[in-house]
């Protein structure tokens, strides 16, 4: 994704890459059909700056949010499960038990 790092700078990903004639392949992520293969790194890398900063000379970068429409009849499959143990008496001594190993689990990791 494009993403805006200031109001003047845009921040995209460098693939680098080294072909077996040992020329550099550079590719932005981002736009991969922005492509440029040099003799050297440095000059694929000046190169595909070039190439982006002509492409993106007369274009405007600009989020895009879209809200996902819920598919009909679908609802999530945990719902079913939703205050299943909200009577169980023993329950609560579960989580209690489930927390401790966890914290248990944790300080074993951090000594580690």
């Amino acid at each position: 994704m494009l993403s805006s790092s200031t109001a003047d700078n845009l921040k995209l990903h460098l693939l680098l890459e080294q072909a077996q004639d040992g020329s550099a392949i550079a590719t932005v992520l981002e736009l991969p059909d922005c492509r440029i293969e040099a003799p050297t790194s440095e000059l694929a890398i000046a190169r595909l700056r070039n190439l982006v900063t002509h492409r993106l000379g007369n274009a405007q970068v600009l989020p895009l949010d879209i809200s996902m429409p819920a598919a009909e009849g679908t609802e999530n499959p945990w719902m079913k499960y939703a205050g299943v143990f909200k009577d169980d008496p023993y329950f609560p001594k579960i989580v209690e038990t489930m927390q401790a190993e966890r914290q248990d689990d944790a300080m074993d990791e951090a000594l580690a």
